[in-house]
């Protein structure tokens, strides 16, 4: 008796394929039309669905941070060149107030 498992070879879908069904499935067509055309199983296209929505919340969520990121450097260098200028004064009172003695 032979009680090696026949396996089955995993076809791979190219990115391009797979980004256009995924805008088939979002523009609302039904997953068992798709599955049907295509010989795709459901549970891959909800897979690949809900793959595409994470990424894309990822993406927007990683710019909003990068945003929010340079606002808060920016108002730090802007705070920065506040402190130099206060420095300087202080230097100069220093100056003046150690000169007149």
């Amino acid at each position: 008796m032979d009680n090696q498992k026949k396996s089955k070879k995993r076809r791979n879908y190219e990115p391009d394929f797979k980004a256009e069904i995924i805008k088939m499935l979002i523009s609302g067509k039904k997953v068992s039309e798709i599955s049907e055309t295509f010989g795709i199983a459901e549970n891959l296209l909800y897979r690949w669905k809900t793959l595409s929505t994470m990424k894309a919340k990822v993406k927007v969520s990683e710019s909003e941070s990068s945003g929010k990121a340079s606002v808060e450097i920016a108002k730090l260098k802007a705070e920065i060149e506040r402190l130099k200028t206060d420095r300087e004064i202080l230097k100069k009172a220093l100056g003046l107030l150690s000169s007149s003695d």
